[in-house]
């Protein structure tokens, strides 16, 4: 307790009269004053515990080891300063966010990355991920954020975005489409995956974001809205919902608006509701509203006397909702829908109109509607097309006509795949409708129908183009993209073929292999994974080039847990990067041409069987 106090001036002092400084001041004082009062705090400072330079600040009470300025922190030599950090986390002590700031800053320039585990969990977001170069460093250091706090940072600052940034990298995601273990390694950055991940990865970010402590971003509820009325998984369309579907939703429950909150099942909301008015506080801050929300859209109202429109006209947008919701006919809709195209209606005006003609046309609109739909197809769904009969490359053309963007959107691909898929050809016609927009619907095509497709198509092919596409659909695009490229020179030939890539046989990855093409290990791991068993180790050289090193971090994944399976250990071993999984040494390998060579079904890792040289077999072998 004496250290305590030792902060503090003599009682004396603290007990200064204001009469006494005036006798001070009287008697010229002053700078006496001023120098005990320097020397008092200088005395202050050295017993304070922290800046000793002897004694284990771990044995200290915590109180102390919370109680530190940056101030401090900067004049400590490195070696104090990450003794107190270590002692900190020991203790789990609890720091402010400034002192997380500076200590952190303090030890950046002398950081050594195995070092990490040493230091408070929370104090590693302030470090900059720049300084973590490599696999084995940056998969380190983002292991340890994952179980941090990251909302030391602020939700939306440049800090949070870089480590997010770089926390993708060093996972080797590219473009906008993550995978369940992304999500998981990212921790609570995973909070900030930016709107066009969360719209293609919704079925492993969605979830994520239920549990999200402070409101979405509005690019990220945009893209959350659209994906739950979308209905893809995980939680499929609004009207088979059930009650521990809005459970499970959490936060993401405010982002519903008002036409997917009436597609719930009245009953479930119903239930939903009695539950959890008994006890709306503590679940989440956007409850009241979301609450108040489901009540209002549960409500029935008749429609007025003399409020039932024969026409479409200008009075409807001055319509309550309720009033449009009650008193409009979705016939009178689809047999006027020139009129709807014409009114100003707000967003929510036109999802009550929407709403109103499914329930007209449940099983799907009539194509006389859907030629006539216009600008009113932006509110359509993926799930809504995937009802629709549409067989008219007039209509077709219509709802192209209404989008005049290059790129374009879900609803665009789901309806040409939907066209196609009736017609069973992508004719000329087809193909001229098309010009214009970027090839977003090569991956809705079937591999039959990508035979049609002309090279003109693949030059205009971006990578985020063929994102989604299958490896049965990248082998029919690879050899056509080959014969359209053949004739660029290498940089601009690989430049193009590299998005085909997922479909290339071994074949083309032999010939690729001698080009020093330099794959990173992202586009690496995109290969099929046929055919890179099949490639030697110089080969897979060949093809990385200096990403040769990520083999490393790889090597239970696939396709490279697949490639060390048929390879010769010793030749794993020659480029000195610690792979196991080869064929040992002194095992041989019979080549067969398929798997079902064997009868029984019997399933094998690679495509050869692997057999030890036994004493028995070598004897056998010399009977011979």
């Amino acid at each position: 307790m004496a250290l305590s106090t030792a902060r503090l001036p003599p009682r004396s002092c603290r007990s200064f009269t204001h009469s006494g400084l005036l006798l001070l001041l009287s008697l010229g004082w002053v700078q006496l004053l001023r120098t005990q009062t320097v020397m008092t705090q200088q005395t202050a400072v050295l017993l304070n515990p922290v800046l000793a330079n002897k004694g284990d600040l771990a044995s200290l009470d915590s109180s102390f080891l919370r109680d530190f300025t940056c101030t401090e922190v900067s004049g400590m030599s490195i070696e104090r300063a990450q003794e107190l950090a270590m002692a900190v986390k020991q203790e789990n002590v609890t720091l402010r966010v400034d002192q997380l700031h500076c200590l952190a800053l303090r030890l950046s320039k002398h950081l050594v990355p195995k070092n990490l585990d040493i230091f408070p969990l929370d104090m590693l977001p302030f470090f900059n991920p720049d300084l973590f170069t490599g696999s084995q460093a940056c998969t380190q250091f983002f292991s340890g954020i994952a179980k941090a706090n990251v909302d030391v940072l602020p939700r939306g600052g440049p800090e949070r975005r870089h480590l997010l940034l770089a926390a993708l990298t060093c996972q080797g995601v590219q473009g906008s489409q993550v995978s369940e273990d992304n999500v998981q390694a990212l921790g609570g950055l995973a909070c900030n995956l930016p709107g066009r991940i969360v719209v293609n990865s919704a079925s492993v970010v969605l979830p994520r974001l239920a549990a999200c402590l402070g409101p979405l971003d509005q690019d990220q509820q945009e893209a959350a809205k659209a994906a739950l009325q979308g209905g893809g998984p995980p939680y499929g369309p609004p009207s088979r919902w059930s009650v521990s579907t809005l459970d499970s939703l959490q936060s993401l429950l405010a982002v519903l608006d008002q036409s997917t909150i009436h597609t719930i099942p009245k009953g479930v909301t119903d239930a939903w509701l009695r539950r959890s008015s008994q006890d709306p506080s503590g679940r989440w801050p956007e409850l009241t509203t979301i609450l108040l929300r489901l009540k209002r859209s549960t409500e029935e109202k008749a429609c007025p006397p003399g409020r039932k429109p024969q026409v479409v006209d200008e009075d409807l947008f001055f319509y309550e909702d309720w009033e449009l919701e009650a008193c409009v006919d979705g016939v009178l809709l689809a047999a006027q829908m020139d009129r709807v195209n014409a009114i100003p209606f707000t967003y929510q005006q036109l999802s009550i109109l929407k709403r109103k003609l499914d329930e007209t046309y449940p099983q799907g609109y009539p194509e006389s509607l859907i030629l006539r739909l216009g600008y009113f197809f932006h509110l359509m769904s993926p799930e809504d097309i995937q009802k629709w009969n549409v067989t008219s490359l007039d209509t077709l053309k219509a709802l192209l006509k209404v989008s005049k963007r290059p790129n374009m959107d879900t609803k665009l691909v789901a309806l040409i795949a939907h066209y196609l898929m009736g017609s069973g050809q992508l004719d000329k016609d087809t193909l001229d409708a098309l010009t214009g927009f970027y090839p977003t619907y090569l991956c809705a095509l079937s591999p039959k129908q990508l035979g049609s497709v002309p090279a003109s198509v693949l030059w205009a092919a971006r990578p985020q183009d063929l994102e989604s596409c299958s490896s049965k659909q990248l082998g029919v695009l690879f050899p056509k993209a080959h014969l359209a490229f053949q004739n660029v020179s290498g940089p601009e030939y690989f430049g193009k073929i590299w998005a085909f890539l997922g479909g290339a046989s071994t074949e083309d990855l032999q010939a690729l292999s001698h080009q020093n093409v330099s794959l990173d290990m992202a586009t690496f791991k995109k290969l099929p994974v046929k055919a890179v068993e099949r490639l030697t180790v110089a080969e897979v050289q060949h093809l990385l080039g200096p990403h040769v090193a990520g083999l490393k971090a790889e090597e239970r994944n696939s396709p490279v847990k697949e490639w060390i399976f048929q390879q010769r250990q010793e030749d794993l071993d020659i480029l000195g990067l610690g792979l196991r999984g080869g064929i040992p040494n002194g095992y041989l390998v019979l080549e067969l041409n398929s798997r079902e060579s064997f009868s029984g079904g019997t399933s094998f890792l690679a495509s050869g069987l692997v057999l030890a040289l036994t004493p028995a077999l070598l004897v056998a072998g010399t009977l011979s």
